[in-house]
C-alpha cells in the first residue's frame, strides 16, 4: 500500500469512527432505556473500543502525513 492510499484509508477512519461512536452511544442509550442493560453494556464496550481505534487512527494519520511530506520533499531534490 502506498502512502497516498494509506492516508485516504486513515482519513476515512478518522472521519467515520466518531459517527459510529455516536450511533453506538445512541443505540446503547435506547436499549438501556428499554430495559436491555446487557446489550447496552456490550455496546458501551464496543463504543470504547471504537474510541481507542479512533485515537490510533489519528496518530497513524499524523505519522502517515509526515512520511508522505518527507517523501515529497526528497523527490523534489
Amino acid at each position: 500500500m502506498n502512502s497516498r492510499n494509506a492516508v485516504k484509508l486513515l482519513l476515512a477512519s478518522v472521519l467515520g469512527l466518531p459517527i459510529m461512536q455516536a450511533m453506538f452511544a445512541w443505540v446503547g442509550g435506547l436499549l438501556g432505556a428499554m430495559g436491555d442493560s446487557a446489550t447496552a453494556t456490550v455496546l458501551s464496550y464496543i463504543n470504547t473500543a471504537t474510541g481507542v481505534a479512533w485515537l490510533l487512527s489519528v496518530v497513524a494519520l499524523v505519522i502517515a502525513i509526515a512520511i508522505r511530506s518527507i517523501d515529497d520533499e526528497s523527490q523534489e531534490k
